[in-house]
């Protein structure tokens, strides 16, 4: 049957049982059994009223019969352990590819958490309205998330100019870091606790909240982030992952969140920021992995991940590679002590290896 109407998981009988270990429940804390499965369906219902979603107006979907491809898959095994829980996820992964014409992780990881408290219909409703609130975020090629990841980065200037340079000045880029927010809306960043107050003022804010959590979150670990020159400390705290910083604690992210509305940005043009960016940021960024990218046709994703839009490439591993991929230490046999190079020299070394090789190719002849 095509047509599917899911209920949500936290009615399933069985589903302490089985996801309990999967990180995103270890993100729970105990959250969900103190507010009670009841009120945090109702919470999760009352986003949807924040964003026009009328129940009662919403129909079952057609998922119709298109097979799902091979990232959706490995990206359910990542996240349920279920498998009823992973075919779910299979299903409205590949239903929503269908709809936004393409896909990225972030997707994967917002839907599992909306699917906690929704039933399928309504988790889609909501991944339609997040996606018209965020255009072209979560694309294969993610040049409006960059473009915003770079806005941000000029805000920040404004607002914490002691922190941009320090970023600055230990190679960290935006694009990077931001990910975790823009792209996954804190999903795995932050404790239930939080993560339900974020979605709580995000829902309200819209796009631009965003960056208002991105200039609230230094401002809470600033201290933290200037006392530390170790990128992958400093990345730890941009992320918010407690397994790198250790010294996060539920007071930071409270601070976070207590604090968003101090930054008003209103006063800013952003669309003009936004451009300006692009132009001076990302345009090359971008011209330079597609000439990578139709010099090694057979590479269109990182070859780890084998989603996002590849960044660097590792000489010793002989593969081009996502910077997300590399910071979680997802390749299976890569070191820190391997030679990563970025896609600009990437694409120098091709167009240098095919020019020998002509040139060898002549003399032959010759």
């Amino acid at each position: 049957n095509n047509c599917i109407n899911q209920s949500n998981m936290l009615r399933q009988p069985t589903f302490w049982e089985d996801e309990f270990k999967q990180p995103l429940l270890k993100m729970d804390r105990g959250f969900i059994k103190e507010e009670g499965v009841d009120k945090i369906i109702e919470r999760m219902a009352n986003w949807r009223k924040q964003l026009n979603i009328i129940d009662e107006e919403l129909k079952p979907i057609d998922y119709g019969t298109e097979e799902p491809q091979r990232i959706f898959v490995l990206d359910a095994e990542r996240t349920f352990e279920n498998d009823e829980s992973k075919k779910r996820l299979v299903r409205i992964l590949t239903y929503l590819n269908k709809q936004f014409g393409d896909y990225q992780q972030g997707m994967s990881f917002v839907t599992s958490f909306l699917m906690l408290g929704m039933e399928e219909h309504q988790a889609i409703a909501v991944l339609i309205k997040i996606n018209a609130l965020l255009p072209g975020y979560w694309k294969h090629e993610a040049i409006n998330f960059g473009t915003e990841a770079f806005t941000f980065y000029h805000l920040l200037g404004d607002f914490h100019p002691k922190i941009k340079a320090h970023l600055a000045a230990n190679l960290i880029d935006p694009a990077t870091f931001c990910q975790r927010w823009f792209l996954g809306l804190c999903v795995h960043c932050l404790p239930f606790r939080q993560l339900f107050r974020f979605y709580d003022q995000f829902f309200e804010g819209g796009r631009d909240y965003l960056l208002r959590f991105g200039l609230a979150l230094f401002g809470a670990l600033s201290d933290l982030v200037l006392a530390t020159t170790n990128p992958n400390m400093i990345f730890g705290l941009l992320r918010l992952d407690t397994g790198v910083a250790t010294t996060l604690t539920e007071k930071h992210f409270d601070e976070i969140l207590d604090t968003t509305a101090n930054y008003d940005i209103s006063k800013y043009d952003l669309e003009a920021i936004r451009k300006e960016q692009y132009d001076l940021k990302l345009k090359k960024r971008i011209e330079s992995a597609h000439k990578v990218h139709d010099a090694v046709e057979e590479i269109s994703d990182c070859q780890w991940c084998m989603d996002n839009l590849p960044e660097l490439y590792c000489v010793e591993c002989g593969k081009v590679v996502c910077q997300d991929c590399v910071d979680d230490g997802k390749g299976e046999n890569h070191t820190e002590d391997h030679n990563l190079i970025s896609l600009e020299e990437y694409e120098d070394q091709l167009a240098q290896a095919k020019k020998d090789r002509e040139q060898e190719a002549l003399t032959t002849k010759l």
